[in-house]
């Protein structure tokens, strides 16, 4: 009896598919970069520090934990530099914790909440940036967080 060779492709290993995926996602940041430089568009991410500084700040609450929509998120506390305006990774410094997140996607590992600060209608990520990158990659529309409002006397009016 003769036995068929299995002539498909070897299923990729999980380091396999998580590192593929950053790749795509990092190919998608640096085309987003070139088009937003070719057409004069902004890609970065808002730094919350420069927003603050035009904010009447009257003090902030807790709002809880949310279901928050990922284009919503507009900017970071610390790490506007690391994603542009998607959170597409534009640097490979954030490889290495990428790619353990992903492989929690992969594995549906429950990961905790994200924690934002929301200026009027804006997100501000304090901590989970790569939470909030693996899970545009992933075409998710939603992500639970941890919300922190900034309570201002006047309206926002930034042009994004």
């Amino acid at each position: 009896m003769l036995l068929a060779k299995n002539l498909s492709r070897p299923t990729p290993n999980l380091d396999q598919l998580a590192l593929q995926d950053f790749v795509h996602a990092a190919h998608r940041g640096f085309w987003r970069d070139w088009l937003s430089w070719l057409i004069r568009k902004n890609n970065h991410l808002l730094a919350f520090e420069q927003v603050r500084q035009h904010l009447s700040f009257k003090g902030q609450h807790q709002r809880g934990l949310c279901a928050v929509p990922l284009d919503k998120i507009v900017g970071s506390v610390n790490r506007y530099r690391d994603f542009d305006r998607a959170f597409f990774p534009r640097h490979s410094r954030t490889r290495d914790r990428w790619l353990s997140i992903n492989k929690a996607y992969y594995q549906d590992v429950a990961l905790p909440p994200v924690e934002l600060l929301k200026v009027g209608e804006m997100y501000f990520v304090s901590d989970g940036h790569h939470r909030v990158s693996v899970a545009r990659a992933w075409g998710q529309e939603f992500i639970d967080a941890s919300v922190t409002e900034i309570d201002t006397s006047e309206p926002i009016l930034l042009n994004l």
